[in-house]
């Protein structure tokens, strides 16, 4: 009886049925714990220019190792720590305050229908458009419960699972170690296990990296200094929460074609309709100059020579990251997108090597 399907046959199928399975089982198991090793990974790419440094100069990874994990801990993880907590509080008394106030009917400011220069504004209006259906107070104080509200709801999870968290970051602490040691050797297992040429794998990982890089150096920390700049504004303005304002001001730099001025221009605008002309002109003054401006200092500074993602794939991949993935999408998002570039070029390229190919024989036979 002849056989019908040949030995080596099964024996593929049967391995690689076999690897899929473990693959399942090894995502199940590594799954709880994606958010911190991402958080890692993140962290070590960012810093791996000084690690590499470092090990050159000493040759001692533990010892660099351990220097370079206290550091990203003392630098990084624990002022974010405080400031989750010190938001978590702003937030939550900004939105109790904003229901009370609400339901006593003591924030006079919202009711901004009956200021003088709204009023002459709505005139102008009343003409073209009707105006008696517009319910400012409402709009805007729904517009605060609404953001203040979204943050009480979202970093009420990180309270009520403080085990959670603590023990997460203890798992940062001891993935981003290890990372720091052994990651140069993870890196090329990674790279010669891509089914590409040694050279078009580097490149993959390299623009891989440099986006990572740019993401942190061109967003995050640029969007710190912003959100820095910005609630230092509002404390020295008198108002109210703002280590809150300053973090919204700070996620808000973060996305193209949108910045901080979406905060500090309506926030000027209250406090001139409050009568704190002084103090809107001066908001107004410094959050243009200053807060928008620094984006154009620090951003070509940090990211000189880096890759860059088009403005509007980095708007959606931002918005789609964090829908997907939470606040780790800030990051996520754009390398996801930049992964998605980096096959669609490999696509191309591949497509255009027959073309290629062709048009140097025409050449030479033409020669």
């Amino acid at each position: 009886m002849p056989q019908l399907i040949k030995r080596e046959v099964l024996f593929a199928v049967a391995v690689l049925i076999l690897m899929a399975a473990v693959f399942v089982l090894f995502y199940r198991i590594m799954e709880p714990f994606f958010i911190p090793i991402a958080w890692s990974v993140i962290l070590v790419v960012t810093i791996h220019p000084l690690n590499k440094w470092a090990v050159q100069k000493y040759r001692r990874k533990n010892m660099v190792a351990m220097i370079l994990t206290i550091l990203v801990f003392i630098v990084i993880i624990a002022p974010l720590s405080y400031l989750g907590i010190a938001l978590v509080g702003e937030a939550t008394n900004l939105y109790e305050r904003v229901q009370e106030s609400l339901s006593e009917e003591t924030l006079s400011w919202l009711d901004v229908r009956n200021h003088p220069i709204v009023q002459d504004i709505l005139g102008r209006l009343d003409g073209i458009v009707d105006t008696s259906q517009w319910d400012l107070k409402g709009a805007v104080s729904n517009a605060l419960q609404l953001i203040s509200g979204f943050v009480v709801s979202n970093t009420a999870k990180f309270i009520t699972n403080v085990g959670v968290a603590v023990f997460h970051f203890a798992l940062i602490i001891l993935t981003i170690f290890y990372l720091f040691r052994d990651g140069d050797g993870l890196m090329r297992m990674v790279r010669d296990s891509i089914p590409l040429p040694h050279d078009r794998a580097r490149q993959i990982l390299d623009h891989l990296t440099d986006v990572v890089r740019a993401t942190i150096y061109g967003g995050l920390v640029v969007a710190a200094a912003q959100g820095t700049l910005g609630g230092l504004l509002f404390w020295m303005l008198g108002v109210p929460s703002p280590v809150f304002w300053g973090t919204v001001m700070g996620f808000f730099s973060l996305l193209p074609f949108i910045g901080a001025f979406v905060v500090y221009i309506p926030a000027a605008i209250m406090l001139a309709l409050a009568g704190q002309y002084v103090e809107a002109i001066i908001m107004i003054t410094f959050g243009t100059v200053v807060v928008s401006q620094i984006d154009n200092l620090l951003r070509p500074m940090l990211i000189s020579g880096r890759t860059h993602i088009h403005p509007l794939l980095m708007f959606f991949s931002i918005l789609g990251g964090l829908q997907v993935f939470g606040f780790l999408g800030l990051i996520l998002g754009p390398v996801v997108s930049a992964v998605f570039v980096g096959v669609f070029d490999v696509y191309r390229h591949f497509l255009r090597e027959p073309m290629d190919d062709e048009a140097a024989v025409e050449d030479l036979t033409t020669g």
